[in-house]
């Protein structure tokens, strides 16, 4: 079935296609008539996305919960596997999570881990990394890195911000001399900047669903100082050099038809394949931002294929 088309009052783009389940989720929290995600407390924010991604946990999926120092303090990490040939050594999957920095956690991308895991026959590394504002920049940064440096044969992957960091990781493989490197990246609707503001910003100011007020709020929470936000970690589409990016392993990335990153992440793409990278950029027509996690659209078709790709795309990095 086609997308239907949508009418989001107060939005200025003239025709939104979403397909049936992205419709059916953006009028429902047109109905609920909450406040701005931006205007609560940071717990009752972070509620919110733990509300729309609550799911029962898989039975065929094993989650353990380890915890491993770096820079004198223990990052809580979450393992996901198979259960069904949990004595075989498995490559990973390095899975740094969205949440615009504030929010998400192991309960709401636990899902996403659960298919991941089990269409790739990977194990997940699932860095719980402190949020913002209880700290800023680098910490996230340095949090996830750390854990790399015991982590063999594994692909960066990551969703929204989790994407952003995802290609910080790789950069900094590279730039401090990883022994081991990712051998690939798969990146969700990522962050590639947060020094300017796309096209897209505008286009879908009021959404559906992710707005330019919340994406606002969420850096300042995560970069407060103008100057961090112009450095290659924290805005490689605009100041990771050409030789930086060329150095980057085959990468995919799945873009969602409705969002205001959109632009942004397409445009790092295609910068990646100007340079020689072996470079996919695909678009998911008919969803909305983090369509790989709300419960109530993730099982689309459009969903459920950018998944399965993802999980396809790392188990061919190793297998």
């Amino acid at each position: 079935m086609s997308p239907a088309p949508i009418n989001i009052q107060n939005t200025t783009a003239a025709n939104i296609l979403l397909d049936q389940q992205n419709q059916a989720f953006v009028h429902a929290l047109e109905q609920s008539g909450g406040p701005p995600l931006q205007t609560l407390a940071v717990v009752d924010a972070r509620g919110v996305l733990e509300s729309i991604t609550k799911h029962e946990p898989a039975k065929d999926i094993s989650v353990e919960e380890i915890h491993v120092q770096v820079g004198g303090k223990n990052v809580s990490t979450f393992i996901y596997k198979r259960k069904e040939g949990n004595a075989q050594a498995l490559p990973f999957i390095f899975y740094t999570h969205g949440g615009g920095w504030i929010l998400g956690s192991p309960s709401t991308h636990a899902n996403l881990m659960e298919d991941l895991a089990r269409e790739s026959g990977c194990a997940i590394v699932f860095p719980y990394y402190t949020p913002a504002p209880d700290a800023q920049f680098p910490v996230q940064f340095e949090e996830s890195f750390g854990l790399l440096e015991w982590t063999d044969k594994y692909v960066c992957a990551g969703d929204s911000v989790g994407g952003h960091m995802a290609i910080a990781m790789n950069y900094l493989a590279n730039v401090r001399s990883l022994s081991v490197k990712p051998s690939s990246l798969v990146l969700f609707y990522p962050v590639t900047t947060t020094s300017e503001q796309s096209s897209m910003y505008q286009e879908f100011e009021n959404g559906p669903y992710l707005t330019k007020a919340v994406l606002e709020w969420m850096t300042a929470a995560f970069l407060p100082k103008d100057a961090d936000r112009k450095l290659p970690i924290s805005s490689p589409l605009n100041f990771m050099s050409g030789g930086d990016l060329a150095k980057f392993p085959p990468t995919t990335i799945l873009c969602a038809g409705v969002d205001p990153l959109r632009e942004e992440a397409e445009e790092f793409g295609y910068r990646l394949q100007k340079l020689g990278v072996d470079a996919a950029t695909l678009r998911v027509d008919g969803q909305i931002h983090d369509f790989a996690i709300i419960s109530a659209i993730r099982t689309s078709p459009g969903a459920r294929a950018a998944i399965s790709l993802a999980a396809l795309k790392a188990k061919q990095a190793h297998f």
